[in-house]
């Protein structure tokens, strides 16, 4: 599995930190890459399964929320899926945890076929 916060591009929200976490101690875990650049549009999954070719996104709504960035995310989403990818974005209010968290990873888990 790679490890996106060993390299990342760019900030890793508290989010992502603790959903990789979680997922990281499931079956989910098995084939997931967290650091694989996309090229459409430059895109960069929070979570991919290559294999699959699904992807995940955490999209925390102080950035995601934005009109701007809304059409962008969609925009993205359907290039994926015009690509063949399957595309699971979860808005979520910061900050992720305790029942929300776990939440999250059940949907990410269901997602990606565990």
């Amino acid at each position: 599995m790679g490890n996106r916060f060993a390299r990342s591009d760019g900030p890793v929200s508290k989010a992502e930190y603790a959903v990789f976490a979680a997922l990281s101690q499931t079956a989910t875990a098995h084939g997931m890459v967290t650091q694989e650049r996309l090229v459409l549009k430059s895109t960069v999954p929070d979570f991919m399964w290559t294999e699959k070719r699904k992807v995940c996104y955490l999209d925390g709504c102080q950035v995601h929320g934005k009109d701007k960035q809304i059409a962008k995310d969609a925009e993205i989403d359907d290039l994926l899926e015009l690509a063949g990818w399957q595309v699971l974005r979860i808005r979520y209010e910061p900050p992720l945890q305790g029942t929300e968290l776990k939440k999250v990873v059940n949907q990410i888990k269901n997602f990606a076929g565990e």
